[in-house]
């Protein structure tokens, strides 16, 4: 099933999620009946009435309705307050330790091979088991969140087999099917969490450093009443999680050894969550809510598992070997090994090795790349950071060094127009970026245009959540007084501003659903975009009206996934049309395709550019 098929499927998964969740607040309610009222009329020596079966049917509807608004309120903030809420820590691009390095450049190269921007990341320091997961509106507005037990205890091959599983959950749209779901969850756990913070308080765990332990025993009982009132709604989200995450952990787990190439770290992942003593577990109050989103259960009973047994999960990804054999290999002591400090290589490193498809211009090899990267990509990836001067790497890892860095992609090579650029960016306020922008410009010319995209894709996690609405908003004035000021647009500027306005513009959080179920209703978008990619390979005419052009991409966003590919097909055919892609119409692809929200890996910008007409 390919990436259109599966954006489909989980969009109409949602039918069925509200359904499941219809059931369930009856069932709460039901239950909440069942256990009150007797005990009310038991003490009150009241009849039960009508008006008693009403009055608690409304407070328990209520606390459900507070528990899904709350998580709603909390996320319209940005999708990093879901990691916020299991008290997670972000992870700078400049962090000094090893392991959060790591962390980051595994994800940075999953985010290149997979043509997505970079994922923010975050680390929930207070969690023992090994877990992690993925969350967002759209496959470029997502995070990545795990545990310093994944962390800690997996290899750097088993930790990028855990994040391919994670992006695997984004680019077939899952993060949006487990947000709202999230939405519903959080309402009907609600009860039961609200006893398990109680009760996790006055025993002193798993909630705060600076809890308060001269709490009294009533407080602690009082909690645990709520949690067993709330038990009904705690099943109701197991056996939803349950239908959820299944029969997509088992997907997310093949995508995963298809995209590294590499089972064995996979099931060696695995099977460290069953050799670690703490498992999977996350203790984290609102964990109960989101533990359909988990790499793995957050519950050691497998009757109330949210994902299938971790030996079935290994059998299914590598049938070859059976899993007491990985359970074995986590027992061994392994050898002393020096530690490895992941830093960028040095500019002289050679570049990432040419990337040759069978066929450049075949359009459907270009359409079924979409949202499935490879293994071959993943090495150019991992090729290209190390390829990166440290310079811009380090640039990249701050709000106004990734400024400049975007800002310096854009810079004209002429120097009477640079000079003019520069300017306009300073009119604006922005005298320290155009001054970092000018030193970091040569840098940046000196590497080959194929590298532009992943600058973006590097810079973007940063800009986002380093820089307030009003910053980002300065940052993209800056970006366009930089465009005009040599009174042309050309189509590599066009490209860069699309996908920084798309992703940090103020719609970035609006998550578009679906208004459009047919390309009829878009003949017009659908019209000029075509025009556009004509006029990159030099059959069209006309000069690129950049207002126009965003606003059909952003009503475009908004069409049914089965009928984007065949809008996207005829894309990439117009750009294949003459047997001779050029790069900047392949760039010009993959911006309308990530505007789209179908991300389209490197596969033809991974060649030399010097292959390619410029």
């Amino acid at each position: 099933m390919g990436f259109f098929e599966q954006q489909d499927r989980s969009r109409r998964a949602t039918g069925r999620l509200l359904a499941l969740y219809a059931a369930a607040v009856v069932l709460i309610v039901a239950f909440a009946n069942l256990i009150v009222v007797p005990v009310y009329v038991y003490w009150s020596a009241a009849p039960a009435s009508p008006a008693i079966y009403a009055t608690v049917s409304l407070v328990v509807l209520a606390v459900i309705a507070l528990g899904s608004v709350e998580i709603m309120a909390r996320l319209s903030l940005g999708e990093g307050e879901l990691a916020l809420l299991l008290a997670g820590q972000r992870v700078g691009r400049s962090s000094g330790n090893d392991a959060q390095r790591r962390l980051i450049n595994v994800v940075d190269e999953m985010a290149i091979a997979s043509g997505l921007a970079a994922p923010a990341v975050y680390v929930l320091n207070r969690e023992e088991g090994v877990n992690a997961f993925a969350a967002g509106r759209s496959p470029n507005q997502a995070i990545v969140v795990v545990t310093r037990g994944a962390l800690e205890r997996l290899s750097r091959d088993e930790l990028q087999a855990v994040i391919a599983h994670e992006f695997s959950h984004i680019l077939n749209g899952d993060i949006r099917l487990n947000l709202r779901a999230a939405y519903a969850l959080q309402g009907i756990v609600f009860l039961a969490a609200i006893g398990r913070f109680m009760m996790q308080y006055y025993s002193g765990y798993g909630v705060s450093a600076e809890r308060n332990r001269f709490l009294h025993p009533p407080f602690a009982l009082v909690g645990a009443a709520l949690f067993a009132l709330g038990s009904a709604g705690l099943l109701a989200a197991r056996l939803i999680q349950s239908a959820i995450a299944r029969e997509r952990e088992f997907l997310a787990d093949a995508c995963a050894v298809q995209y590294t190439r590499n089972a064995d770290a996979l099931c060696s992942a695995l099977a460290a969550i069953k050799l670690n003593k703490a498992g999977s577990r996350i203790l984290n109050w609102h964990a109960d809510s989101l533990a359909h989103m988990l790499f793995a259960s957050n519950s050691a009973r497998e009757w109330f598992a949210t994902h299938p047994p971790i030996e079935a999960r290994m059998r299914r990804a590598n049938p070859h070997v059976s899993p007491a054999l990985y359970f074995e290999r986590g027992r061994r002591p392994s050898a002393e090994q020096p530690r490895v400090v992941e830093t960028p290589k040095a500019a002289e490193t050679p570049g990432p090795r040419t990337i040759v498809p069978t066929r450049l211009t075949a359009v459907a090899a270009l359409i079924a790349s979409i949202g499935e990267p490879t293994g071959p990509t993943l090495e150019y990836a991992s090729g290209l950071l190390a390829y990166l001067p440290t310079t811009i790497r380090d640039a990249l890892g701050t709000a106004t060094g990734a400024q400049a860095v975007m800002i310096g992609c854009m810079l004209d090579g002429e120097a009477t127009a640079r000079g003019g650029q520069l300017r306009a960016v300073e009119a604006l306020g922005g005298a320290e970026l155009a001054r970092k922008a000018e030193v970091l410009a040569p840098l940046i010319a000196q590497l080959d245009r194929a590298y532009r995209l992943p600058l973006v894709a590097l810079a973007l996690p940063v800009l986002r959540t380093e820089l307030d609405e009003a910053g980002r908003g300065a940052f993209l004035a800056a970006l366009r007084a930089a465009i005009a000021a040599d009174s042309r647009l050309t189509l590599g500027e066009f490209v860069l501003h699309t996908i920084l306005d798309r992703n940090l513009g103020p719609k970035a959080k609006r998550a578009d659903g679906v208004r459009f179920h047919s390309r009829q209703e878009l003949k017009e978008e659908c019209a000029l975009i075509l025009s556009l990619l004509a006029r990159a390979g030099g059959a069209g005419k006309g000069t690129i009206q950049l207002a126009r052009v965003s606003e059909a991409l952003e009503r475009l966003s908004q069409l049914a996934p089965l009928e984007k590919e065949p809008f996207i097909a005829a894309c990439a055919g117009l750009v294949a049309a003459d047997g001779n892609v050029k790069l900047i119409e392949h760039e010009l692809l993959r911006a309308v395709t990530a505007a789209l929200d179908c991300p389209m890996p490197p596969s033809i910008a991974a060649l030399d550019p010097r292959l390619l007409r410029r």
